[in-house]
């Protein structure tokens, strides 16, 4: 666990000054990490917060209990134990806690029931046991495991005063698999910095290649193996190019029309030029929620191709802002590719529309402020 706070309001609750303590236990793994910090970011700048920071790091867990057997081995055990212990000493002084993602929860429902509590996720636990093979997860197999961890999550969600889901997707498994009330439910997405995706529009590729566009770390859950081979089926007729943004050794070289870029941080001016330079975002992926890199691609405006998995199909919008296939097709994915790479009135059209697009749904600015209202929303109120 990483403590981080402010100078905290410590009077009792009849003395207390209008500003909140607010704390955030915040899973701090893979994507998670960059929504933390872009939370951090809008809390920066909100006087009327002073936020306790509860960060559980995914790898390297501090503190003895995390080394114990069944603890060490889970990661939800870890993350609810964490958040538990990180959040106990505040507890009097805690006007709402804000759990991200549902892992870190599970442990507290006796603070949820003394300070009003939101549960932020992106997907359900049901829905990752579907995803989690592409993740390295995989179901226990014992009914009575899966049963206490349904009945963990389902008290947790219940306690909590709201829930905010990234999707449409992961509200209706909360309506429909845990029973959570829909008005319970805010939608919003993680955002992005919609300002520095912003390019000029791309010109007539006329005498050069589409440049196909694919970031992805984790190679094959990305659907990137899906993708090379669809590029080689490409018809004689279309001129492109694929660029490759990953951290997976020995995929791509060599391959004839095939760039790979290695060791591309996030947000790094290198990354930047990636998207610049692209005509198409190119995402086949096999197991996702909503990744981040189709944020970036639709507020580059990019027309982007993505596979029908997790929330992808809510944020591409098929035949508006891009086109959706099966995944683990490469002749769908390789005639999606050729519609688009032939047809520039089509792609502008779709280009406009994937900013237009950001601009409305993932901006970070707008969607984090939306994120800490309602955590206010379900405050105790000031006296």
């Amino acid at each position: 666990m990483r403590y981080n706070e402010g100078v905290a309001n410590t009077a009792p609750a009849a003395h207390r000054l209008p500003f909140m303590n607010l704390a955030f236990a915040l899973e701090y793994s893979l994507g998670h990490v960059t929504h933390a910090q872009n939370l951090k970011t809008v809390l920066t700048d909100d006087a009327d917060v002073t936020p306790i920071y509860i960060d559980l790091p995914y790898h390297d867990t501090p503190g003895w209990w995390a080394k114990l057997p069944f603890i060490k081995s889970n990661w939800s055990a870890r993350a609810s134990l964490g958040a538990l212990l990180g959040l106990r000493p505040h507890i009097g002084r805690i006007d709402a806690i804000l759990f991200h993602t549902q892992v870190t929860s599970l442990f507290s429902e006796s603070l949820m029931r003394r300070a009003p509590s939101v549960v932020s996720l992106d997907a359900t636990p049901l829905q990752y046991d579907v995803l989690g093979a592409f993740y390295g997860h995989v179901p226990s197999g014992n009914s009575r495991v899966e049963a206490l961890k349904k009945q963990l999550n389902e008290r947790a969600f219940h306690a909590a005063r709201a829930l905010v889901t990234w999707s449409e997707w992961a509200k209706q498994s909360l309506v429909k698999d845990y029973g959570v009330p829909a008005d319970k439910i805010t939608v919003i997405p993680p955002g992005i910095d919609t300002a520095r995706w912003d390019f000029p529009q791309r010109p007539p590729a006329e005498g050069r290649p589409i440049n196909l566009l694919f970031v992805g770390g984790d190679f094959p859950r990305k659907g990137g193996d899906t993708l090379l081979e669809a590029f080689k089926r490409l018809p004689a007729g279309v001129n492109a190019r694929l660029k490759i943004v990953t951290i997976t050794e020995g995929v791509g070289d060599g391959v004839e029309g095939v760039d790979v870029y290695r060791g591309v941080k996030p947000n790094t001016p290198e990354l930047l030029e990636r998207f610049a330079e692209a005509d198409l975002f190119v995402f086949p992926s096999r197991g996702d929620c909503l990744p981040l890199a189709v944020m970036e691609a639709l507020a580059a405006g990019l027309p982007v191709i993505a596979t029908d998995v997790g929330a992808l199909a809510e944020a591409v919008r098929h035949g508006e802002t891009g086109l959706i296939v099966p995944p683990d097709d490469p002749d769908a994915l390789a005639k999606a590719i050729a519609e688009l790479a032939t047809d520039h009135d089509r792609r502008a059209a779709m280009s406009r529309r994937a900013r237009e697009s950001a601009l409305a749904r993932f901006d970070a600015a707008t969607n984090y402020r939306k994120l800490v209202d309602v955590v206010k929303g379900v405050a105790r109120p000031a006296a």
